[in-house]
């Protein structure tokens, strides 16, 4: 009985051996040695050069350029307008408006000029800007004397004197300071004087003076506005040396966080309103997130390293930076709402979420390990540039909203002038490619983008 069992033993040990020495002289011989399967990218998968990243924002401005006419016209005779008679039919060239408008999406193309002339020195950019803002107090206080003088009630400047909103004046005031820093200009400083009263003192606020709209309830607070004040303030901290902005726009991103901001998914809500309080329904809109982190990224990058508060805007801005790369899609880009992947993939968000994580690698915010979303991303947002210049899928304006399939059903196109959020990332990702700090290792089929620290490699 006992050899029987022994005899089944061995011959048991003799077939696996047999099995795993034919398997083995099989993989020797390449016979059955399987060959992996190489990704398919929808986007290619590679890393982008600094030559590249320069020309599709160049394509972007160059389009910007064509149709920035910096002049009025009579709307009768098309004839161009002197500065020197009133003349109630002015009007801005067919199809300049947009592009030459007093509006926050100019404000972000305004401070992409900025950010492009500093990270190429390519003065196209700066000039662009100074262009722009010329432009402006030339034409602003022709339609102002006009409306004063009952010539005229509706011009493109009305908002910008009657200034109501932070959608008036926060965003496109931050980028003059910029400017005014560069190049002094007392119209400019005149200004920026009235923003900041306006900002500091008449705007809306619940009271322990969080930022807040009347609209669409009577006390709301908009992710949105985070943008279009906390830059404003910052600047204005750095411009004067008054600490009382710097306070300012501490505050806003704390209190507007602790009403707007989800800890556990790491992301921003749209809106909140005091009638719903904590029952607010949340929406992760895409844009408005990206308002959020560029808004505390461009505080970050003036305020002073001690300064009280900053501690707190630094560990949200990594909070929230570190749930949208969790919740970047495969093709390099984010979705409109940003949980809901079923919502289409967005541009102007993606391209501010590659500006602000870029940056935060950059600053040293963030881990290195953060690059190759930033790369990826931009890879993505380059798909969307066309030969013309024009940038696609952009979602158009979008208000406070709170059901889904009011988010879902924005319009989106290749029109809309949210353009210089891609320009902003370009020229951050420029920064990424040329930054000293890092080594980035080319994938090879089958591997991965690796940004690595030069001080890492240079130890080993």
């Amino acid at each position: 009985m006992n050899n029987k069992v022994s005899l089944k033993k061995h011959l048991v040990l003799f077939l696996l051996l047999g099995c795993n020495t034919v398997a083995f002289s099989q993989l020797g011989t390449g016979i059955s040695a399987r060959k992996p399967a190489l990704p398919t990218y929808s986007t290619p998968y590679v890393i982008p050069t600094v030559k590249d990243v320069k020309n599709i924002v160049d394509r972007i401005q160059q389009r910007v350029e064509k149709n920035s006419l910096f002049y009025l016209v009579d709307s009768i005779n098309g004839q161009t307008i002197s500065y020197s008679q009133p003349n109630k039919n002015a009007i801005y060239p067919q199809g300049a408006f947009y592009f030459i408008e007093w509006s926050y999406p100019n404000g972000v193309s305004l401070s992409a000029c900025n950010d492009l002339y500093e990270t190429t020195n390519d003065t196209t950019y700066f000039n662009y800007a100074i262009r722009f803002f010329d432009f402006t107090f030339k034409a602003m206080p022709y339609f102002r004397t006009m409306e004063e003088n009952g010539l005229i009630r509706h011009h493109p400047y009305k908002k910008m004197i009657h200034m109501a909103a932070l959608d008036h004046c926060g965003a496109i005031g931050a980028a003059l300071i910029k400017i005014q820093k560069r190049y002094p200009d007392p119209r400019f400083r005149e200004w920026i004087d009235t923003i900041a009263d306006y900002i500091y003192n008449k705007q809306y606020r619940l009271h322990d003076r969080t930022i807040a709209r009347q609209r669409p309830q009577p006390q709301s607070l908009w992710a949105d506005d985070l943008y279009m004040c906390i830059p404003f303030l910052a600047q204005m901290g750095s411009l004067t040396g008054d600490k009382k902005y710097y306070e300012d726009a501490v505050r806003q991103v704390i209190q507007l966080s602790a009403r707007l901001f989800d800890q556990q998914t790491g992301l921003y809500d749209h809106g909140w309103n005091v009638n719903s309080a904590a029952d607010d329904p949340r929406f992760y809109w895409g844009r408005a997130n990206g308002w959020c982190i560029m808004a505390m990224a461009e505080l970050l990058s003036v305020l002073p390293e001690n300064f009280e508060g900053r501690d707190k805007v630094l560990a949200l801005y990594r909070r929230h930076a570190q749930a949208l790369v969790h919740l970047q899609d495969g093709t390099g880009l984010w979705h409109n709402l940003l949980d809901q992947p079923q919502s289409y993939l967005e541009t102007s968000a993606s391209a501010i979420f590659v500006y602000s994580i870029a940056k935060g690698v950059n600053e040293g915010w963030l881990s290195h390990i953060y690059g190759s979303a930033a790369l990826t991303g931009w890879n993505a947002l380059a798909t969307k540039v066309t030969d013309s210049g024009e940038v696609c899928d952009i979602v158009e304006g979008t208000t406070l909203a709170h059901d889904n399939v009011y988010y879902f059903n924005r319009g989106k196109s290749c029109t809309t002038n949210f353009h210089g959020t891609v320009m902003r990332a370009g020229s951050e990702i420029i920064r990424l490619l040329n930054n000293p700090r890092f080594v980035i290792e080319s994938p090879v089929p089958n591997s991965t983008i690796h940004v690595k620290l030069r001080a890492d490699i240079q130890s080993k």
